[in-house]
């Protein structure tokens, strides 16, 4: 199935369909047979896990496309780019749509089974796997990230705003882009911190690395699930099977968090904390789990900043809704599910959290899906 918006039913995905793309083109040689794509708004990169099927009639003369031969003795291997699309082969005109595009990190060849097996990263891998080893001095958070972005051959999108960093106000600023000194050991951890330190969600786009506010809910980016509950004599109809409802007590018995600085050039120490009455510098008589970070060299500002947003993450795992659904080729992290009709607290707008994304020919396509609300409310439950 496609992703009903706007309260519609999802049209029915009557002959969905797979193809993958190396390096921009489909290969003869290596059909799909089935992959598996888990997609998630946490720190990590998406992953592509697909089985392809090998003609051996096919294979050109220049060998099998991803047994490649460095350029030089010693030579490092270049990037084979892996695109995976789909549409409904039963809908007049029906477009590819692209659902993943990464690069190759692991392939294993089964000859007898005339198979292969591939995984896959999408563009995040860059940053991932990308040393810190230079210093910025004088620029803003937004600044860095383009930087570093560009330096691993990417195309920076960032839209987040922040104030200077390197060593335009202190001296831990610079330590955070060192590699020696510093847990920020990736160009991932650094864009990642910088991108949470300003309220973004970081994450590819293809060759695109987007660095942004997180989204709020809207009319284009909220799915409906179905659910109907017409009384005991009568079976639950829900666009989902084996959905399961979870809730954490332990976090609904509250949450504290508390988020500490300091400047060793002027002695002096900074902390704030956040809880589900709001914000204050001491403790308050709030009472619950108290969470603490410290974050050298941050300013007040940064850690009203962060101290709201890491209560936001621990307290979306209050609720949890997981279960799959027949496949919807738009659904995607960061967008919003709208689930009405349970007479329970889990009723709401919820984030969508991650999806797993299934194909196979004789699986057809499916979806695991992972919901939260991520809503900062007194029990960390929906606004609705």
């Amino acid at each position: 199935m496609n992703g009903g918006l706007n309260g519609t039913a999802p049209p029915v995905w009557r002959m969905p369909r797979a193809r993958v793309l190396v390096n921009g083109a489909e290969r003869a040689e290596t059909g799909l047979e089935e992959f598996t794509l888990v997609r998630t708004r946490y720190s990590r990169a998406d992953t592509l896990d697909m089985t392809l099927a090998v003609d051996r009639t096919r294979i050109p003369s220049g060998g099998l496309w991803f047994d490649l031969q460095p350029d030089a003795q010693g030579g490092a291997l270049p990037d084979i780019d892996i695109t995976v699309q789909m549409r409904d082969a039963a809908r007049d005109g029906a477009q590819w749509v692209t659902v993943f595009r990464g690069i190759v990190d692991h392939v294993g060849l089964l000859p007898a089974a005339t198979s292969v097996r591939v995984q896959c990263r999408d563009y995040l891998a860059k940053l991932l796997d990308m040393r810190v080893r230079a210093g910025w001095l004088n620029m803003t958070g937004a600044d860095v990230v383009r930087a570093m972005v560009t330096a691993a051959g990417l195309v920076p999108d960032v839209t987040m705003t922040d104030a200077m960093v390197g060593q335009f106000w202190q001296v831990e600023h610079k330590r955070m882009s060192a590699t020696t000194h510093s847990r920020f050991q990736t160009a991932f951890d650094l864009a990642r911190y910088m991108a949470t330190m300003a309220g973004c969600d970081l994450y590819a786009d293809g060759t695109t690395i987007v660095c942004a506010p997180c989204p709020t809910a809207t009319t284009a980016n909220t799915h409906v699930l179905d659910y109907t509950d017409s009384g005991p004599d009568s079976p639950v109809a829900m666009g989902a099977y084996g959905l399961h409802f979870a809730r954490d007590y332990q976090v609904g018995r509250g949450v504290i968090v508390h988020v500490m600085s300091w400047d060793s050039r002027q002695r002096t120490r900074v902390e704030y904390y956040w809880s589900a009455t709001g914000g204050a510098t001491t403790p308050g008589d709030s009472a619950g789990t108290l969470h603490s970070f410290a974050m050298p060299g941050a300013r007040l500002d940064d850690l009203r900043r962060l101290a709201r947003q890491k209560y936001s993450q621990i307290t979306a795992h209050a609720r949890t809704i997981t279960g799959t659904i027949p496949g919807r080729i738009t659904l995607a992290p960061r967008d919003f599910m709208r689930l009405t009709g349970t007479g329970t607290t889990w009723d709401g707008t919820l984030d969508v959290d991650a999806v797993t994304s299934s194909f196979s020919w004789q699986g057809g396509f499916s979806q695991q899906v992972t919901l939260r609300a991520r809503t900062i409310t007194q029990d960390g439950g929906t606004d609705d």
